[in-house]
């Protein structure tokens, strides 16, 4: 069954699970975990989101992310893969270090913050690493007790709920902590609706409306017009976009027309892979990477362009 595509909007708070290709470990020695954590802060930093909690471990790591106009998709995939390259570089290795796609759940802010933060930082004990938390290096609990981290942490948000003092909220923050030793696994923040939601069916409905509100209404145009669109965004000949040559400067044209056709114009897989002369099965990759990774500026040049080149709609 094909995946479905990740929900994404402004303010969306993810609880994210990455893990080694096998569940080998990820981090050798020290500087490696210095070096996903810097890869963290620049994603941050470029992407404008915010980071509540995270922690290292030897084969996983856990993440506690809220986006602002830049998708999930495109800051994991900014932390991975400059990450991967500095490990295999450094390591002298080569091919895959995660397993596959990232776990990513929407959760309820305003229900699952506070529990989630605890959980993540409490992992290592769980993992029978030093029972407690401040004494584990890598993980973000020393952020909320006032100590430096290589990551900006979003700790206010939390720490606003103990106390407004600082030195009470903190005092607060510990012993919420305390209360959550030594009680293990929590199921139910694995227990997601449609595996991709933390939350009640309120939490839900409103997710859905949000994702309503962002996809965009069905284009009625015909799909050759699409395919000039496509070719003057990128400013490339339409002969070269549906040709058969294979450079990877091409994926994203294709894609976005692939993408388009599918969501916008409503163009069945079957009848778009006849006329643009492809394999359904090529089709519906092209698609499903598409949306994993989707290119806003693009969509909006090209919506820009057939508004405005609007004759041929049907």
């Amino acid at each position: 069954m094909a995946r479905k595509p990740r929900v994404e909007f402004d303010g969306a708070l993810y609880h994210v699970i990455v893990r080694g290709n096998h569940r080998r470990d990820i981090f050798r020695d020290t500087t490696d975990r210095v070096t996903y954590l810097e890869r963290i802060e620049h994603y941050r930093e470029r992407y404008h989101c915010m980071v509540y909690a995270y922690v290292l471990m030897s084969n996983h790591v856990h993440l506690l992310i809220e986006t602002g106009d830049v998708g999930l998709s495109k800051i994991m995939q900014g932390i991975q893969f400059s990450y991967t390259q500095r490990y295999n570089r450094r390591h002298r290795m080569v091919g895959h270090l995660f397993q596959g796609r990232y776990k990513a759940i929407l959760c309820d802010r305003d229900a699952y913050l506070l529990e989630l933060v605890r959980y993540i930082h409490l992992n290592p004990a769980r993992m029978k690493h030093p029972q407690d938390p401040w004494q584990y290096r890598w993980s973000s609990h020393r952020s909320y007790v006032g100590a430096d981290s290589p990551v900006k942490i979003q700790t206010s948000a939390v720490l606003k709920q103990f106390a407004s003092n600082m030195s009470a909220a903190r005092r607060g923050y510990l012993s919420f902590m305390k209360e959550g030793l030594g009680r293990g696994h929590v199921d139910r923040f694995y227990e997601t609706v449609e595996q991709r939601f933390l939350g009640d069916e309120r939490f839900v409905d409103q997710v859905e409306r949000k994702k309503k509100q962002k996809e965009p209404a069905k284009i009625k145009v015909k799909l050759p017009h699409l395919v000039v669109g496509v070719a003057a965004v990128y400013g490339i000949e339409t002969g070269r976009l549906l040709g058969t040559e294979r450079k990877r400067s091409w994926m994203g044209p294709r894609s976005l027309l692939v993408y388009a056709a599918r969501e916008w114009c409503g163009i069945k897989a079957k009848a778009l892979a006849e006329h643009l002369n492809r394999d359904a099965s090529m089709i519906s990759r092209l698609h499903a990477s598409y949306a994993e990774k989707r290119d806003k500026n693009s969509e909006s040049k090209l919506q820009r362009w057939l508004s405005i080149n609007a004759k041929t709609h049907v």
